[in-house]
């Protein structure tokens, strides 16, 4: 999976958010969910922060509005090109 990064991309962007329809995965969230690759495109544009917030996540991923607590699956991956 991949996701284009822009300097205003936010964790809630990455993780996910409420919607009228419920929750919506964000790409983060999805490839932790699904043990897939996420190719996180033009990583350099993040603000400075970023990339550590989301290190921190990678052990454990709790999701408030679902409840859920996500952990590094095995064939997740994250690439910061």
């Amino acid at each position: 999976m991949k996701y284009l990064c822009t300097p205003d991309t936010t964790l809630h962007d990455l993780i996910g958010q409420d919607s009228a329809e419920g929750f919506r995965y964000g790409p983060l969230a999805a490839a932790l969910k699904s043990g897939e690759e996420l190719v996180l495109e033009a990583s350099h544009v993040l603000p400075p922060l970023m990339p550590t917030k989301i290190d921190a996540l990678l052990g454990r991923l709790f999701i408030v509005e679902t409840e859920e607590t996500l952990r590094t699956p095995p064939g997740f991956r994250l690439v910061l090109a």
